[in-house]
């Protein structure tokens, strides 16, 4: 089914429902049109539509996760070479492209500017969920689930604020690369220059323990399954600096379940926005950002 990005004043609308206040008119009309651009294209995986960042910001993308022709995931080298397929099942590694001319480039939604919460993470994930379940779905979600209004991500629910420091110096690892597909089993043999070479074991499935499909441009995290943090910090929003530069931090929501005996494992994207300081002990502290 298609579907139809409008104005009404500074609101963005999708299939008529409010999706978001833009705070004034040219910058609704530019997320219009830019939905248009995606919405044009019946190849997207609208179930993408994920809270990222970007340009030293927190947005709303759609990254280009799948091929046209068989609607498998592809590889693509570079933004500009889309026939450029890798055979695994790996995910697209631009999750920001602002195009003018072509809808199947589009990826770019929002920015968010300012923050009326004070809580820009938070307004993105809202933002976001908000246009999924305003939209029809082009195809079956990556889990086989029709029903994107049903597929809302896991908001954080308000906590106690368990530990407001969760460790000063934890174990890093992280997820999601562009050669870390979801073909469990399998090596990918891409060359992507981002650790993984020669090969990469591929990620386990495309769900998450809380059931979100994984995004590996979504700000998420998964946390070790041997003590606390698991269980405690499921659903939450957790701040992560990169030690080496204390400038460098992501807020990020914790939805998977680490191995036994790690610290801290974040999707690509939000390892990225941290500097990407490499894997091992000792990289990171974790803050937990309670809301309310």
């Amino acid at each position: 089914m298609s579907n139809i990005a409008t104005r009404s004043g500074n609101n963005v609308l999708v299939n008529g429902i409010t999706v978001f206040n833009a705070g004034d008119t040219a910058r609704a009309t530019t997320i219009v049109n830019r939905l248009t651009h995606i919405f044009d294209s019946s190849d997207k995986d609208l179930d993408f539509i994920t809270p990222s960042y970007a340009n030293g910001q927190y947005v709303v993308c759609c990254p280009r996760v799948r091929r046209p022709n068989d609607r498998t995931y592809f590889y693509d080298t570079t933004p500009n070479a889309p026939n450029n397929y890798h055979p695994s099942k790996l995910y697209e590694d631009s999750n920001w492209v602002d195009a003018t001319i072509s809808p199947a480039q589009q990826t770019a939604i929002l920015t968010i500017t300012s923050s009326p919460t004070n809580t820009p993470w938070q307004d993105a994930l809202t933002a976001a969920n908000a246009i999924r379940a305003a939209i029809n779905l082009n195809f079956n979600d990556a889990a086989g689930r029709a029903n994107c209004r049903q597929l809302q991500l896991a908001a954080p629910r308000p906590s106690g604020y368990i530990y407001p420091v969760i460790s000063t110096s934890a174990r890093l690892d992280y997820y999601g690369n562009v050669c870390q597909g979801t073909s469990p089993g399998t090596v990918s043999t891409c060359t992507c220059g981002a650790g993984f070479v020669p090969t990469a074991q591929n990620i386990s499935g495309v769900t998450t323990a809380n059931m979100d499909v994984f995004h590996p441009q979504d700000l998420t995290a998964a946390m070790t399954s041997t003590n606390s943090w698991n269980t405690a910090y499921r659903n939450r929003f957790v701040k992560v600096t990169n030690l080496a530069n204390t400038s460098l931090s992501i807020v990020v929501r914790v939805t998977d379940t680490a191995p036994p005996n790690t610290g801290i494992e974040l999707s690509d994207r939000a390892y990225r926005a941290i500097g990407a300081p490499g894997a091992g002990n000792n990289k990171v502290r974790i803050e937990e950002i309670p809301i309310v």
